[in-house]
């Protein structure tokens, strides 16, 4: 990728030069920066904010009470994982934010997901199940989208929600036939991820 990238800029450079628009060049690259400066601060700041309201509701137990809700769900999908299991509760405040869209809060879940599941010697069905999962990302309120069309000066951008959500199940559906196809009608593979 990052080769293709530098033959695009090497053409631009090249092509501005022989028309003579370097000024316009220089221009957009300026431009351009500033752009992206400014949508990673407002990603940063959505970022922290909602990772910090996770934490708030972690802590307050409120986020335990929609887990409860998504759990059982999740024990249906993933019969190996016990009641107990750190990896299950992961994976349930994985899928809760990914609900509420909140993507950026849902990564460091993910990651903590996917280390207990390591831990606990998950079977690959169990493991690529979850990445399904967390990578389909069911959203019933795309918070992130929202603030990016907000944030673009779109008029309404609570419009993209219908849209999204149609989308997220039609990945999820598609994943979990392709899963169906690699794992065969087998519950489970019999090959476990090593633990650490």
């Amino acid at each position: 990728m990052g080769i293709i990238i530098t033959v695009i800029c090497v053409i631009s450079l090249l092509y501005s030069a022989a028309a003579g628009s370097a000024d316009e060049l220089s221009s957009a690259v300026a431009e351009s920066a500033l752009d992206a400066a400014e949508l990673s601060v407002t990603l940063a700041a959505s970022m922290a904010f909602w990772s910090g309201m996770m934490k708030v509701a972690e802590k307050s137990g409120a986020v335990d009470k929609v887990c409860r809700t998504v759990r059982p769900v999740l024990r249906f999908l993933m019969p190996e994982l016990g009641n107990d299991s750190k990896a299950l509760k992961a994976a349930s405040l994985n899928l809760t934010t990914n609900l509420l869209g909140i993507g950026n809060a849902a990564t460091p879940l993910g990651l903590r997901a996917m280390r207990e599941l390591e831990r606990e010697g998950a079977r690959r069905r169990t493991v690529s199940l979850f990445v399904l999962l967390n990578t389909s990302s069911v959203q019933l309120l795309p918070m992130t989208v929202i603030s990016l069309r907000a944030r673009a000066g779109s008029v309404s951008p609570a419009d993209c929600m219908l849209p999204v959500l149609v989308n997220s199940f039609a990945a999820l559906s598609c994943g979990m036939i392709m899963l169906f196809v690699f794992y065969g009608g087998k519950q489970w593979s019999s090959s476990h991820l090593q633990p650490p």
